[in-house]
């Protein structure tokens, strides 16, 4: 059944009203993400309030399958165009969604991203030495990354694989490069995160 067209007009108006306020806070974050989908899908996963898996954030921004095949065969992940971003949040909008719910959504993504970047452009250079220092050995880093874990995980072995998984290289793999492993530290820092915080634990591992 096609419905009523006073619902179709409500969800239009609440869908341009979201749209009008967050356009600011979308023109931010799609520069801080390059159309990147991994910080994409954390922000629709947290408007949905569930995770949303990749293949529905693939049709949700409409990635079609020659955008896929192209990815595929350069290797590179496919990304996504600003016009698909704004096309997917304002077909997100529900007649009952408040402006504020998505405003804050995009604030916090915004203030992660920022913060993550300013903070990786300090730490970087000590990073890539301490990466360099072990030759990009996966049990060096691993020892690292269980050294900033939060308490009572702090300084306790990962379960196995669980490096590769987190360094996104194969489960046979014993090493990873400098980029895998900076992108690793970029894509989990939170908003929270200082400079200073890691310099002790980098002095520490670095060989």
């Amino acid at each position: 059944p096609v419905p009523p067209r006073s619902l179709i007009r409500t969800m239009s108006d609440n869908s341009a009203a979201v749209m009008a306020a967050i356009q600011t806070d979308l023109d931010t974050f799609y520069a801080l993400t390059n159309g990147n989908l991994e910080p994409i899908g954390l922000l629709f996963s947290e408007l949905a309030g569930q995770p949303v898996p990749p293949n529905m954030l693939i049709e949700l921004l409409g990635i079609g399958e020659d955008a896929l095949k192209a990815a595929h065969e350069s290797k590179t992940p496919p990304v996504a165009t600003k016009t698909m971003l704004m096309d997917a949040v304002a077909k997100s909008v529900d007649p009952e969604d408040s402006v504020d719910t998505y405003k804050k959504a995009f604030e916090v993504h915004v203030a992660r991203l920022q913060n993550a970047g300013k903070v990786m452009q300090e730490i970087a250079p000590a990073l890539t030495k301490l990466h360099e220092s072990h030759k990009g050995d996966l049990a060096k880093i691993e020892a690292f990354f269980c050294e900033l874990a939060p308490e009572p995980h702090k300084g306790k072995p990962m379960p196995p694989g669980m490096i590769n998984a987190l360094l996104r290289v194969p489960p046979s793999n014993t090493t990873c490069t400098v980029g895998e492993f900076l992108s690793c530290m970029e894509r989990n820092m939170d908003p929270t995160d200082k400079a200073e915080n890691f310099a002790e634990p980098i002095a520490k591992h670095t060989a």
